[in-house]
């Protein structure tokens, strides 16, 4: 079956929606569907499609896993459909987390500062595991031991 788009008037769901009920197909269209942006020249997006939707298989196939979403748009100035795709072309840690630092036995000064930051004494590491912010904060020079030892 297929639909038809009210242009002028069109569907945006609430929490309820399809997509919701139906997670294998296609994506609701984004809240801000049918309105132009104006960094996409007057384009008006249609539809935003999951990879696993109708319509988005063949992208899927040629990027793979990379694949975020697809997004067919129209430009109705120039008479033209275009196809866009969210592709993921990086992926990394967050930043954050921790970091482990070696202070040494006789500086007690240094350790009640690293103690009032957060820092937790390992045992087994026999090296203080203190929150990244605060080893920027303390600037425990050359004392940071990288994470793979």
């Amino acid at each position: 079956m297929r639909q038809t788009v009210n242009r002028s008037r069109p569907f945006i769901p609430g929490r309820g929606a399809l997509s919701t009920l139906f997670p294998g197909g296609p994506a609701a269209p984004a809240a801000d569907a049918g309105i132009p942006r104006p960094d996409t020249g007057g384009s008006v997006v249609l539809k935003k499609l999951a990879p696993s939707a109708p319509g988005a298989r063949r992208h899927a196939e040629r990027f793979g896993g990379a694949l975020v979403c697809v997004r067919y748009r129209e430009d109705a100035a120039n008479g033209r459909r275009l196809t866009t795709v969210e592709l993921i072309v990086d992926e990394r840690p967050l930043p954050g987390g921790d970091q482990w630092v070696r202070i040494g036995y006789a500086e007690a000064e240094l350790r009640a500062r690293v103690k009032d930051a957060g820092g937790q004494w390992d045992t087994r590491r026999k090296l203080w595991r203190l929150p990244r912010a605060a080893v920027r904060k303390l600037k425990p020079a050359g004392r940071v031991v990288p994470e793979n030892t």
